[in-house]
């Protein structure tokens, strides 16, 4: 190829760390580094998502809140890095060959790609298979979960080979009136089991739970909505991660195990 058919164009520093803000590694391929791209946007995707499921379900609790807030500080620097790595080296490029994949549809694609399916993808994976995070909004499991507690479920709870549903699980569920909600009660009947309710005693169907809420005055629960389906049972919590009451953080319950 003779030189003067070569492509020159100089890369512009600005759009390249704003190529790196919008996705770490972005910048780094606008710069025609597209290993380094590679490896920022693994460890970028692998801090976010899978990091969060290492922490939540195989650490000891009590490292959960120090160990999700140096994860946030390695994103963090990880991004920055990214952007200002992006931004450095594409003001040293002053007379930039492009390659012949570096055209606008393929940037258009490469990000599609990564934030719109990579990314969403593992999200739901890890949200479905492994680890969810749930607010809690009422009193009705106190004290063992208070309002404004913030907690992470397993979601292996429940599925064949993994781990059952016993007595006294303090459970995730589809509220049976309203799929769209989640509900958090403690499992009290399995199948098979007789219930003492206001009106008699009542037989927990095969395939269903009898679940109440720890907190008995304050809880809508199977003494309202009937037995819940062993199937819409979808995590056991876990660990309060976070919690917030009162106008302040409740830093005693951080980590804290719910049994």
């Amino acid at each position: 190829m003779q030189p003067d058919t070569l492509t020159y164009q100089r890369r512009q520093s600005w759009f390249a760390a704003f190529m790196s803000f919008i996705l770490p590694g972005f910048g780094q391929l606008y710069n025609g580094e597209w290993n380094k791209a590679t490896w920022l946007f693994l460890g970028f995707a692998l801090l976010v998502i899978p990091g969060i499921a290492v922490i939540a379900l195989y650490l000891p609790a009590s490292w959960t809140f120090p160990t999700l807030l140096l994860s946030l500080l390695m994103l963090l620097g990880l991004w920055g890095y990214s952007v200002v790595d992006a931004f450095r080296t594409a003001r040293r490029l002053q007379a930039y060959v492009l390659k012949p994949w570096q055209r606008g549809s393929l940037y258009a694609l490469v990000l599609l790609v990564c934030s719109g399916i990579a990314l969403p993808l593992l999200t739901d994976f890890v949200r479905t298979h492994l680890v969810e995070s749930f607010r809690v909004p009422s009193a009705s499991m106190q004290p063992a979960v208070l309002a404004g507690d913030i907690l992470f479920a397993d979601k292996r709870y429940n599925r064949p080979g993994l781990q059952a549903v016993q007595r006294g699980d303090i459970a995730i569920f589809v509220y049976p009136n309203d799929r769209t909600t989640y509900y958090i009660k403690r499992i009290v009947g399995l199948p098979g089991d007789v219930m003492k309710v206001a009106d008699g005693e009542v037989t927990v169907p095969a395939g269903e739970v009898f679940v109440l809420g720890d907190n008995r005055a304050a809880s809508k629960d199977s003494r309202d909505f009937g037995t819940v389906p062993l199937q819409d049972v979808v995590g056991k919590a876990r660990q309060i991660w976070f919690s917030f009451g009162d106008g302040a953080i409740r830093w005693e319950r951080l980590g804290k195990v719910l049994q």
